[in-house]
């Protein structure tokens, strides 16, 4: 399995936020709280794995739990619509993400003006 593709400094411009970093520098956590919300990304470069956790109001646990495993890259973009990530679903190439391209299909993610997720597919 390849390692993750993705720039920190492109993640940490987007979500405006610096990460913790795990033992080894194995991880990276990211937490964006916004009124009655609070986001959590961790991103396990060498496994390629991520995981999204969205909580709400004061809820303990959150109200989604996403687990991308195998991911192949985490690019930023930013267009008319405004700046967001967006995470490559697994299997979604035969072989090493360039770090640029248009990804097929995956997840997006905005933080401004409001935490927003949504699946997605560009039609090339």
């Amino acid at each position: 399995m390849p390692q993750l593709v993705w720039e920190p400094v492109d993640v940490l411009s987007v979500l405006g936020v610096v990460p913790t970093v795990g033992d080894c520098e194995t991880s990276h956590q990211f937490v964006v709280e916004q009124p009655g919300v609070k986001l959590k990304i961790t991103i396990w470069q060498y496994d390629s794995d991520v995981e999204i956790l969205l909580w709400a109001g004061s809820l303990i646990e959150p109200v989604m739990k996403c687990s991308l495993l195998e991911c192949p890259g985490v690019r930023a973009v930013e267009d008319k619509r405004g700046a967001f990530l967006e995470f490559a679903a697994a299997n979604t190439y035969t072989g090493r993400y360039d770090g640029y391209s248009p990804m097929p299909y995956g997840l997006r993610l905005w933080t401004q003006p409001q935490i927003v997720l949504e699946p997605f597919v560009y039609h090339l």
